[in-house]
């Protein structure tokens, strides 16, 4: 990888990482199976400038997976803390109108997770959020 690649790189992640939501440590449903992944995370604060550094794939390798996956238009894709383990949160929109939320293990690319919610709840939810 050259310089100018690994400077584009930490430029994207850093984007990423810039519009994070606070990080979860833990899954918020009870239901749903907690993550496992191949990088584990501290504990400790300025977690969010270790995370660019420790991943081992790019938001482009992380989007190609999820949609080796599950086809759909990229919606969003974050770096982020999943339960102690750093993952690509990749979201997508099927043609059935479905939104797939993807957790891409940052670290060998494989598929932890994949929840999904119809678009139309998506929609309601940011109505909500916006009011």
């Amino acid at each position: 990888m050259s310089y100018l690649d690994k400077i584009r790189l930490a430029a994207a992640i850093g984007a990423v990482i810039a519009v994070l939501p606070p990080v979860i440590l833990k899954a918020e449903d009870p239901k749903e199976k907690a993550i496992h992944g191949t990088i584990q995370l501290p504990n400790e604060g300025k977690q969010e400038a270790a995370q660019a550094s420790l991943a081992k794939l790019t938001v482009q390798q992380a989007i190609d997976a999820a949609v080796s996956r599950q086809s759909g238009t990229v919606l969003r894709v974050e770096l982020q803390n999943e339960d102690g383990f750093l993952v690509y949160n990749v979201e997508l929109a099927s043609a059935d109108k479905k939104v797939h939320e993807i957790k891409v293990d940052a670290g060998d690319g494989s598929i932890l997770r994949i929840d999904v919610d119809s678009a139309d709840d998506r929609e309601t939810e940011n109505e909500e959020r916006a009011d």
